[in-house]
């Protein structure tokens, strides 16, 4: 599948046909996975379960400071050649993937969505605005994922406070320094777990500025700077060589494909790595990912681990899995046996915290 910074709607043709009260979806070259990229949302078709069709995305809000994605902004069917429809807006967890179908379906009548809120497009600073996001969120039966006030908070839960909201797009293309302010590349693509409404990794470009090649890292390790133009990684560039990496596959570097991901022998000798890599032979020395130095961080990997290695079900093999945990989001690399080893851990891990704060990327290699 290709993966394009930025998807342009198709002219509207001159003839258009009205909707029938149930219509069965046009199917198209999409073939969904759990981690997308933004951009194989944008264009698509939503409709509700009873299979009536509500509109198509026009793009997608994220809150790429706390990993999120925020709304899914929608534009329905107006009359001839599109006009008199409207834009509203749908939080990414009420949004559901139709593998089959390959369109996003929503749990409501057409009528309820006809009346929802409108999203105002050209209203930049309402993006952000925690009141009307929230009443959105719960317009479509779920509870918001960040602070208000007047909210209980309950012991030892991280509080996340909405912050900059941006439409994905213009995330696309931000410079990324360190602290020291050296150039560590910039945004060509965020990686999300649409389910969850979560962004689960940024994926950099270093080669327009003399690097080369691309880099994965997590997106909460990444700050606006003061003025909300580019990003800063508190990580040097050293410490990224050899991170799960991209490769373009054009020459026009519109698409790109993955090129390697931990514990690949491409990647053991010289890059972060699993500690199964060294207990395989595959490398002398085994370098972990970083983790998290704050209390809470340590914490939940500690008792992720203790979990991991008091379950009897699990292999000796699989409780080798490497558990890091950065700013409360866990991410598991490593390779087990089996797939339930998989979801075993990956399980353990989310009892632990939050359920969508948990990136699990181990690998099933059978024997």
């Amino acid at each position: 599948m290709n993966l394009k910074p930025i998807l342009i709607t198709s002219v509207l043709a001159a003839s258009c046909f009205c909707l029938q009260a149930v219509e069965t979806p046009k199917p198209n070259v999409n073939v969904f996975r759990q981690e997308e990229s933004f951009t194989e949302f944008i264009g698509l078709e939503v409709w509700n379960l009873q299979n009536e069709r509500l509109g198509k995305v026009k793009f997608i809000t994220a809150d790429l400071e706390n990993a999120r994605l925020v709304e899914v902004v929608v534009t329905t069917s107006g009359g001839f050649l599109g006009f008199g429809g409207r834009t509203t807006s749908i939080p990414p967890r009420a949004l559901t993937l139709d593998a089959a179908q390959k369109v996003l379906r929503v749990d409501m009548s057409r009528a309820r969505f006809n009346a929802a809120p409108k999203f105002k497009t050209s209203d930049v600073a309402a993006y952000s605005n925690r009141s009307r996001v929230a009443s959105i969120i719960r317009y479509f039966g779920l509870q918001p994922w960040f602070f208000l006030e007047g909210q209980a908070v309950q012991k030892n839960a991280e509080i996340l406070q909405l912050g900059d909201v941006k439409r994905t797009e213009a995330i696309l293309g931000m410079q990324i320094n360190n602290t020291q302010g050296q150039y560590m590349g910039k945004v060509s693509s965020l990686m999300m777990d649409f389910a969850k409404g979560h962004i689960t990794h940024v994926v950099t470009d270093t080669q327009a500025m003399g690097g080369n090649g691309s880099h994965v890292i997590q997106p909460r390790a990444l700050r606006y700077t003061p003025a909300h133009t580019s990003l800063v990684l508190d990580n040097t560039r050293a410490e990224l060589k050899g991170e799960p990496s991209f490769k373009w596959s054009d020459a026009s570097r519109r698409s790109f494909q993955q090129e390697a991901y931990v514990n690949r022998e491409v990647q053991a000798d010289k890059g972060l790595h699993s500690k199964q890599s060294a207990q395989e032979g595959i490398v002398s020395n085994a370098i972990p990912m970083a983790q998290g130095l704050n209390f809470r961080d340590e914490q939940k990997t500690s008792r992720i681990k203790q979990a991991i290695q008091a379950d009897p079900s699990l292999s000796g093999h699989a409780k080798g899995v490497e558990v890091v945990t950065v700013n409360a989001q866990t991410t598991l690399r490593g390779h087990v046996n089996t797939i339930e080893g998989k979801r075993k851990i990956g399980e353990i891990a989310k009892q632990a915290g939050r359920p969508e704060n948990v990136s699990n990327l181990i690998e099933v290699r059978p024997h």
